[in-house]
């Protein structure tokens, strides 16, 4: 029976990969392995105070929503966007940001313009059918210059900079983006048109 479970929760993580071509770290990848069964244990701590009830919904909410067809062109423009941080202390909602994506050299590039947690990197189209892409890029503060995905700069070893996660479409002109998962914390960005 044991036995039985662990193969289960093996196959169903396995599931949760999306396919893709991105460059990833082995560690990075492991982020983005399995990540809404850990956002649901973050979510499912005793410690989280009452008061974080509506900003967990949100998580919650978003992070079931089924992800539909999402193509390159969809993802170009101007966006909003609001991060949902999640911790064993609690959920917090920010406000409503600036981001937008753009084209450079035949790949899409997304970069959350204000607010002082910044971050910005490369989208990765899902392969095989799927429908969640995978951003790897960097987190950066305030006006400080933008820093890339470790790997794609040639590094040796992974940045306490860099920033791994996916995204999927929910609705016209809405998708959600999973950043940065690991199993005490999360941070959700919801993205919508201005």
């Amino acid at each position: 029976m044991i036995v039985q479970l662990a193969l289960a929760a093996a196959l169903a993580l396995a599931a949760a990969v999306p396919a893709t071509d991105a460059p990833l770290w082995p560690e990075h990848r492991a982020k983005i392995d399995g990540w809404r069964a850990r956002v649901d244990a973050v979510n499912a701590d005793p410690g989280i105070p009452p008061g974080d009830g509506e900003g967990k919904a949100v998580a919650e909410e978003l992070a079931s929503t089924p992800a539909e067809t999402l193509t390159a062109k969809e993802w170009l423009g101007e966006w909003r966007v609001r991060s949902i941080q999640g911790t064993r202390y609690g959920v917090f909602t920010y406000p409503w940001f600036k981001a937008r994506v753009t084209e450079r050299n035949g790949k899409l590039f997304f970069e959350k313009t204000t607010g002082s947690q910044r971050r910005s990197g490369w989208l990765y189209a899902p392969i095989d059918g799927g429908k969640e892409w995978v951003f790897a890029g960097g987190a950066s503060v305030n006006e400080d210059p933008q820093v890339p995905y470790s790997r794609d700069a040639g590094a040796a070893a992974p940045a306490e900079t860099d920033s791994v996660g996916v995204a999927w479409k929910i609705g016209d002109g809405r998708l959600v983006m999973a950043l940065d998962v690991r199993g005490d914390d999360y941070e959700i960005y919801q993205l919508k048109r201005p």
